[in-house]
């Protein structure tokens, strides 16, 4: 017991350290980036503004520092979550951050469950079936969301079901204007509708909620449905398999009990890789449909000049990359010990 714990304890703290180190490299390279193409005072004070006001811009960011300085002071407000002030909104850049991430969370919460079930169910299938009519119509699946751009699969969902047919409700956010919003507690509409009791919400909710999760889902399908059908080809034509398949086994028992779980590594992988993407790639589909989340609010901001949340936007991405991977690695070795192994050696 005490072994496991140790071994637990050493690979999380490998993990840890790796997530550190990547995050301190994420914003050293931002800073330089930001700092070497310039400086925001003139996005701040216009071009027409005079050197009296150019200064007195450049003393208030702090730019007038030395840049290790500057560095430092970013480094630190950055880990105490300062993340500066919108010029465009007048608040803290971490107050609209925390406004607009249950949102986007909201949304790609799920976007990735829908990908996920039908990634898993479909990739399985084909593996099962390969080369049958499960297969056929997985690879053509994967075909389409490849070939298609989301922000234009998007348009077609909303002309299809909102302007010729009237099935669901417009593009317009997260709620039909004439309904009450709940009452914020999570900052997720449809679970603060349920947690409020409010089912006008609820429903109008969940209705605005399935264009813009189907047309996400399908950036992430392709990948998950491929890895799991890959995967499940491999594991289940391999010796142990067969010979359990030799000893009468059934074949519900091959699939799920020893074939899911041996592929469930590399698939987890790809449904956090998943997640991470679809955390910091909402922009196209969060402007399609007038989503009020972090990529709508990347848009404006980018519209505006406005500095300091593009900078915060970033460093945000890059932490749902890294937490994303850390959880991956974390239940992949739930599932499968010798993933530890192979991280200690």
């Amino acid at each position: 017991m005490k072994a496991a714990i140790r071994s637990w304890a050493g690979y999380l703290a490998r993990r840890i350290v790796s997530l550190l180190i990547i995050l301190f490299c994420v914003a050293t390279i931002t800073f330089g980036v930001t700092h070497l193409l310039g400086t925001p005072v003139a996005l701040l004070v216009g071009n027409t503004a005079t050197k009296a006001a150019i200064r007195a811009a450049t003393i208030q960011l702090g730019l007038n520092k030395p840049l290790y300085v500057q560095y430092w002071q970013f480094l630190w407000q950055t880990i105490h979550g300062n993340l500066g002030r919108s010029t465009h909104t007048f608040n803290a850049v971490s107050t609209d951050i925390s406004q607009r991430f249950p949102v986007t969370l909201e949304l790609v919460g799920a976007a990735i469950v829908l990908a996920v079930v039908v990634g898993l169910v479909v990739g399985a299938a084909s593996a099962i079936w390969e080369r049958g009519l499960p297969d056929l119509f997985g690879q053509g699946l994967v075909q389409v969301s490849l070939s298609v751009p989301s922000f234009w699969l998007g348009l077609m969902l909303v002309y299809l079901f909102f302007v010729k047919y009237q099935l669901l409700p417009a593009p317009i956010g997260q709620l039909a204007a004439n309904i009450a919003p709940p009452h914020r507690i999570t900052g997720m509409i449809v679970v603060d509708s349920v947690l409020d009791g409010n089912g006008a919400a609820f429903v109008s909710s969940l209705e605005h909620l399935v264009l813009p999760a189907v047309t996400l889902s399908l950036v992430a399908i392709p990948s998950i449905l491929q890895i799991t059908r890959t995967t499940m080809i491999s594991v289940m034509r391999s010796d142990y398999i067969r010979l359990a398949r030799a000893y009468g086994l059934r074949r519900h028992a091959l699939l799920f009990k020893y074939g899911l779980r041996n592929a469930v590594a590399p698939i987890v992988t790809v449904i956090a890789m998943s997640f991470g993407y679809l955390m910091s790639g909402t922009v196209l589909v969060e402007q399609v449909f007038a989503w009020p989340g972090l990529g709508l609010y990347a848009v404006t901001s980018m519209n505006d000049q406005d500095y300091r949340p593009i900078v915060a936007l970033v460093m945000l991405s890059a932490v749902f990359y890294c937490v994303s991977y850390l959880f991956s690695d974390i239940v992949s070795a739930l599932a499968d010990p010798r993933v530890m192994l192979d991280g200690s050696q």
